[in-house]
């Protein structure tokens, strides 16, 4: 449904420094409509109250220095401004201005959560009077809405709150996604608004990315790099000498005829030497079978979180994938929003089949030619069935095998790994194998 022209008519927001009649604010209660569901948008575009309110808190918390009316004529906005005044004078607006200012995004999550919980609770009182949204239509919907907003303060200590969780949320899952650039990529700033919104409620999510932070204090801000010395290369390494006379530095090749031509029967020619680094890829297999639920899941993609986090300090590349008795997806994950969105909601059923996960992270890791560069499988799991000896495979690719064993033992996994550790399910127990892999 297109939302009706009404914020330049009869009613004037409470904000001074960006107003109704500015064709900016009419575009951001229009972007604020687009990602409400079918059902909340049909009262959103019933009520100038409430596309007013929603708009307004986006430049509450976008601007620089918003600046409020000094008072406002209409009953309900003008409750609407004296709440919006304390709450500016407050503390927790405060800090999260120091998120949201001049941050479109996230200024964005903010005004959604807050017009979804006050649309939500009016919806919720419409279908308790059995009077559903589709039973009401044009000015009558309109109107029913508008009765709703009075003594709306109380709405709005409710709408504010939870639109504070989902902004810091959101905030967590676009660093982890790649920052600010993120959420530009088509489909992206949906994929952090559900997440964040998510976290708020199934509380697993928000110990997965909570978890994951506080295993990174334990591991050095500034971690090694691995490189080594060849012909080509990001850094100088210092100088050497090459009978190549293509690899000769200008000064050499300048000789005279005399000089040069000994040299190149003799010692040769002055070069460069060249560094480059030598990570390759983390390739991480979650065992998501049946038996992985609960805080075995939980502390599992907490790892795989802060390995991940880590891979962007290292330089790796990181890939993810999931088993049971196949490996999932089709490909494997490498793309941070897909990265986080599968770490935090992937669910667990299935069987276990440890050899074919190893061996589709071996031959991912050949087609993707990291052969040559050192890489790390690290597998999770509480799997106990027999794995066959890929110790060859593992060799051929430069692959080290780090095996995770949550509860139980795997011999046979064992005899194959390069480090082989039985998990313990804390923080603590998460450092330790991060400052195993950090060193791989």
């Amino acid at each position: 449904m297109q939302m009706q022209s009404v914020l330049n008519a009869t009613l004037s927001n409470n904000l001074v420094n960006v107003t109704s009649k500015d064709f900016v604010y009419n575009l951001i209660s229009q972007r604020i409509a687009s990602f409400l569901p079918p059902d909340l948008q049909e009262i959103y575009n019933s009520s100038r109250h409430i596309q007013i309110i929603a708009t307004d808190s986006y430049f509450l918390h976008y601007s620089l220095y918003p600046f409020l009316r000094g008072k406002n004529e209409d009953e309900v906005l003008e409750e609407v401004r004296l709440f919006c005044r304390e709450y500016m004078d407050g503390e927790r607006y405060q800090m999260l201005k120091t998120l949201t200012t001049l941050d479109d995004e996230l200024s964005l999550v903010y005004s959604i959560a807050l017009t979804k919980y006050i649309v939500g609770r009016i919806r919720g009182r419409l279908e308790n009077e059995g009077e559903g949204v589709g039973k009401i239509s044009g000015s009558g919907r309109g109107a029913r809405v508008e009765t709703f907003l009075k003594g709306i303060s109380a709405l709005l200590e409710g709408a504010v709150e939870e639109a504070e969780n989902v902004t810091k949320n959101a905030e967590e899952i676009r660093e982890l996604m790649g920052g600010k650039s993120a959420g530009r990529e088509a489909g992206t700033f949906q994929k952090i608004l559900n997440l964040a919104k998510q976290m708020m409620f199934v509380e697993d999510l928000k110990k997965i990315v909570d978890m994951s932070k506080r295993m990174m204090d334990f591991v050095p801000k500034a971690t090694r790099i691995s490189k080594v010395k060849g012909k080509t290369g990001d850094e100088l390494s210092g100088y050497m000498i090459t009978k190549q006379v293509e690899r000769a530095l200008p000064r050499e090749l300048a000789l005279p005829d005399e000089l040069f031509m000994r040299r190149l029967a003799s010692e040769g020619f002055l070069a460069r030497e060249k560094l480059k680094v030598s990570e390759g890829a983390y390739y991480i297999l979650i065992d998501k079978s049946g038996s992985m639920v609960g805080e075995k899941t939980v502390w599992a993609r907490s790892v795989a979180m802060a390995i991940y986090r880590m891979s962007k300090t290292k330089r790796r590349k990181y890939f993810l994938r999931f088993f049971d008795t196949k490996v999932h997806p089709d490909k494997p994950i490498s793309e941070p929003k897909e990265i986080v969105d599968a770490i935090l909601k992937v669910q667990s059923n299935g069987g276990t089949d440890i050899t074919n996960a190893i061996s589709t992270a071996i031959d991912d890791l050949v087609e993707g030619r990291f052969a040559e560069y050192t890489n790390t499988i690290i597998v999770i799991t509480d799997g106990e069935d027999v794995v066959d000896d890929l110790s060859k495979e593992l060799k051929k690719t430069k692959a080290s095998l780090i095996s995770v064993m949550i509860q139980g033992n795997n011999d046979t996994l064992k005899n194959i790994s390069d480090h082989y550790m039985h998990a313990e399910l804390t923080e603590r127990g998460g450092e330790r194998l991060l400052r195993l892999v950090e060193v791989s």
